[in-house]
């Protein structure tokens, strides 16, 4: 975009960020040829390299269990979230419990009303919008 002669104004504008940080990264590119995070950059982790190997090893060890437990089992004072970001950076996951028995309530219909509730299904499939 610079190349094509736009302003550092523009540019943050259609990047969304400031023009200043943009004047930044120009200068780099000139510099260095190159545009790159600094090492260290952005927010400090909330845990360390160590706690993250605890992390991974105890959601491997035991894959049926939840985010929760990992938490609990690890000792760790980090909310949850930041146990679900550590697993998705290794392309792991945390078992989810299934929520069949909410949705079996929300489903079930009474002996009763059955014949009814399949009445409407029914129309309800035929009627063209």
């Amino acid at each position: 975009m610079k190349e094509a002669g736009w302003e550092n104004r523009i540019i943050a504008r259609q990047m969304s960020r400031n023009d200043a940080a943009i004047r930044r990264c120009c200068q780099e590119w000139m510099n260095n040829g190159i545009f790159q995070r600094h090492d260290g950059s952005g927010r400090p982790r909330a845990t360390a390299d160590r706690k993250d190997r605890l992390i991974l090893r105890s959601s491997v060890t035991a894959p049926d269990s939840s985010l929760s437990t990992i938490r609990r089992a690890t000792c760790t004072r980090v909310s949850t979230m930041t146990f679900h970001r550590r697993l998705i950076e290794r392309n792991l996951c945390a078992y989810r419990p299934p929520y069949a028995t909410c949705l079996s309530r929300l489903y079930t219909v009474e002996p009763d009303y059955r014949s009814v509730w399949f009445d409407q299904v029914g129309i309800l499939l035929t009627w063209n919008v």
